[in-house]
């Protein structure tokens, strides 16, 4: 297995496992997809971590940095995704050790997991995530 980081060939893949994410997470309000060629691409506000195995891209974890007063600079994990038919072999794992090697000046990993996403959900609990008493609240900016 090799990673890399995401290149604008990689768009069409992302933004399919995009939607996947999207539909088992019961999100319906996205605009990724008219804003990932400048944030991912142009503006690099987020990255990407491309998982390929025998030159097919099997998974990726799309991700950006935080900072928690309690732990210091961390990785927001926006998303992750591995194909169906590669899921249960470790490539989540996988990844993630690469995330950590690529970024290892961070302290901590979070996500929120949509309440729908029990695949995620039980898959985070296998890996020593941990969840939290927090509650998430969030608001859109207007402009």
């Amino acid at each position: 297995m090799t990673f890399r980081n995401a290149e604008l060939k990689d768009k069409e893949f992302i933004l399919n496992a995009h939607k996947e994410i999207n539909i088992l997470s019961d999100l319906k309000d996205s605009t990724f997809e008219n804003r990932i060629d400048k944030e991912l691409f142009e503006d690099k506000i987020c990255k990407i971590i491309i998982a390929e195995l025998d030159d097919k891209r099997v998974g990726f974890v799309l991700y950006s940095y935080i900072y928690w007063a309690n732990c210091g600079k961390g990785i927001y994990l926006s998303q992750a995704y591995v194909r169906s038919e590669y899921r249960g072999q470790g490539i989540f794992r996988k990844l993630l050790k690469e995330l950590e090697n690529c970024e290892n000046d961070c302290n901590f990993i979070t996500n929120l997991v949509g309440l729908e996403n029990e695949g995620m959900k039980n898959t985070l609990n296998r890996l020593d995530f941990s969840t939290s008493d927090l509650t998430t609240y969030y608001r859109m900016i207007k402009r």
